[in-house]
Order: structure tokens, then sequence, then C-alpha cells
């Protein structure tokens, strides 16, 4: 009977071991809830949307809304940081040095497509230009950042081993950011969301591409560079920075959609799932890039032809043309043309006028 009611009493322990009761359950969710709450509210409101770029992290079809969180969130959280190094004399001195390198490539980026579109300089389309340099700060925003975060990728694993070996020194890692808890999560947390909007802002620029071509640049020579590397756009290549330039735009895009859609197909003849879907997220990124270049010189060309030319003039012209005086003896006709690349036609003509008139030959 000893042994019975000890197997009895051994069964009931078990029991309450493996099956909790009702009460319990419900006391144990509530703990956890209350501190969930309280961890929650010591977060800062950048800490807050790290959190909500890592819930929805786990979902692949969300990556570029992470990434567009994650951006917002690094924004807040390196505001202050921006406004004390402005706010010293060196830091300020960085900086300015800094947007003067990126202006000065901005306005040699635009002033090559405005000349693409109208065919003659940028200087004389001044209001086109400076319409071509605003259009084109979004990508220049991008492509600085994405070579921000790829930098800080590369410099992050090497300031972490200085740090561990110099600590039994004394030497303490610098504070950037002022949270008050959770630093070193937030520190591991922001490494990886930065990672995903690196990985994003590399396909939307083609930063592999045009790291490859300037890299390739700057170790041939010009001669090596024309022999190996032809610009031809049916090469089978993607056009780099410096063929965004030059390459009209239909075959950029032509060559562009091309090349996504042969590494599309060999991603199905290798059947695998992982890289077809990263071929198809590559093809997304190069028709929204192609789209957007494409738009830019279409409204380039109607800023052109609808404010910046003339509708009047001392030179002759048809009456469904606009014009720009080049010179007191060459002038820019703009008309309108569906046909054309851009929905207008641009040609140079001579100045026909009361001052110069049209000579005539005599017999």
């Amino acid at each position: 009977m000893n042994l019975i009611g000890y197997i009895g009493a051994a069964r009931q322990y078990l029991r309450k071991l493996s099956l909790p009761s009702l009460s319990d359950i419900r006391l144990g969710l509530g703990k956890f809830w209350r501190c969930l709450i309280l961890g929650v509210a010591k977060l800062s409101f950048a800490q807050k949307l790290y959190l909500i770029a890592l819930i929805l992290a786990f979902s692949s079809e969300l990556m570029g809304l992470v990434a567009v969180i994650a951006v917002i969130a690094m924004a807040i959280e390196f505001w202050p940081v921006f406004e004390r190094v402005w706010h010293s004399l060196a830091g300020k001195a960085v900086l300015l040095l800094f947007y003067a390198m990126i202006a000065n490539f901005a306005l040699g980026w635009s002033g090559a497509i405005v000349n693409e579109v109208v065919g003659v300089s940028a200087s004389d389309l001044n209001y086109t230009h400076n319409l071509a340099i605003l259009l084109y700060m979004p990508a220049w925003f991008l492509m600085v950042s994405a070579i921000v975060l790829l930098a800080l990728q590369l410099i992050i694993p090497i300031y972490l081993i200085l740090i561990f070996l110099l600590k039994p020194l004394g030497v303490k890692s610098l504070r950037l950011t002022s949270h008050t808890s959770f630093r070193k999560t937030t520190f591991l947390i922001r490494i990886v969301l930065a990672t995903v909007v690196l990985y994003h802002l590399s396909l939307l620029i083609d930063l592999e591409t045009r790291i490859e071509t300037s890299f390739g640049n700057f170790i041939t020579s010009p001669q090596e560079a024309a022999k190996h590397a032809p610009r031809e756009p049916k090469s089978g290549r993607l056009p780099d920075a410096t063929d965004v330039l030059t390459v009209p735009i239909v075959e950029l895009t032509q060559t562009a959609l091309d090349s996504e859609s042969d590494k599309s197909s060999k991603a199905e003849n290798s059947n695998d799932d992982g890289e077809l879907e990263e071929e198809e997220r590559k093809k997304a990124y190069a028709s929204v890039r192609t789209q957007y270049q494409y738009l830019v010189r279409q409204w380039l060309a109607t800023f052109a032809f609808s404010l910046e030319a003339n509708g009047r003039s001392r030179c002759k012209k048809p009456a469904e043309s606009n014009v720009i005086e080049l010179n007191d003896y060459e002038i820019l006709l703009i008309t309108p043309d569906k046909n054309a690349d851009y929905g207008y036609r641009f040609e140079v003509e001579k100045c026909i006028s009361a001052a110069f008139p049209l000579a005539v030959k005599g017999n």
C-alpha cells in the first residue's frame, strides 16, 4: 500500500509539472506582458522603429518596407550626432567639403543629361540644367547613402577589434547615441538592418556594376579598357555610370532588361528558388531605375520646350516650334514630335532674320 501511495503521489507531482494550471498560465502571461510593456517603455523612438523593422524582417515580402523604416530610424538616431559635428569647426569644414564634392559631380552629371536630351551644351539652357540637378538629387542621395553604409560595414568590425584590444589599457568606446537602455542590442540590430538597407540601395542604383566598372577602369589603361570592354549596348552587360550619361535611354532600358532577363532564365534553369527570387527582385529594381531615368529626360525635354524656349523670336521659325537663341547665327528649334525619343525634336538651325537674311544666289 505504501508503494501504491508513493506512485500516486509521484504521478500527481509530475502532472503538476507537465500540466500547469490555468491560473499559473494567466499569472505567467501577466508577468510577461508587464515586463514587455516596461521594456518597450524604456525604448526611444528610434529603437521602437528598429523593433518594428526587426519584426517585419521575418517576412521576405516586406524587406523593402523594412529598409524604409530602418533608414528613418537611422536618420532620427544620428541627427543629433550630425548637429554636434556641424557645430564644430573641423566638422563643418569636412561636411562643406563633402557637399562641395557632391555638388560638383551633380553639376557634371546633370549637364551631360541635358546635353543628351537637347543635343547642345547645357550652358545654353541654364534653367533646364538647374531642373536636372534638382531631379537627380534623390539619385545622388541614394548613391551617397549606399557608399557611406558600405564604408561603415567595413569600418565597424575594425573598430570593434581595436576597442577590444585597447580595453585593457582603459580605452572606452565612443558613445554616439543617447540611448539609456539596450545599447548593445540596438547596436547589433542596427548592423543587421544597415545590411538590409545597403542591399536594397545597391540593387536600386546598381552599385555592384558601378564598383566593378570603376575598379576595372582604375587598374587597366584606357586602351585596354577600350579593347576588352566595348560600349555597344548589345554587348550583354549592364550599362555602367558612364553609359547612363552617353547611351540613349531606349537602348539603356532595353539593355538592362535584356540582361536581367538572361539572368532570370539562368536561374530558372538551375531550379533554385532563392536565385530566381533574387533575379526577379533585380529585374524589378532595374525597371524602376530605367523608368526614373526616362521620366527625368522626358520632363527635361518638356521643360525646355514649355518654359526655357521662346514662342517668338527675331529668327524665322515654324509656328509650332519654340526657339532658343544659341548665338547671333544659330538657334535651337524645339518641335513637338510623337516619334521622337522624349516627345520633342531638337534641331540646330541658322538664324534667318532681318540682320541675317537668307542669301539669294545671283544670276
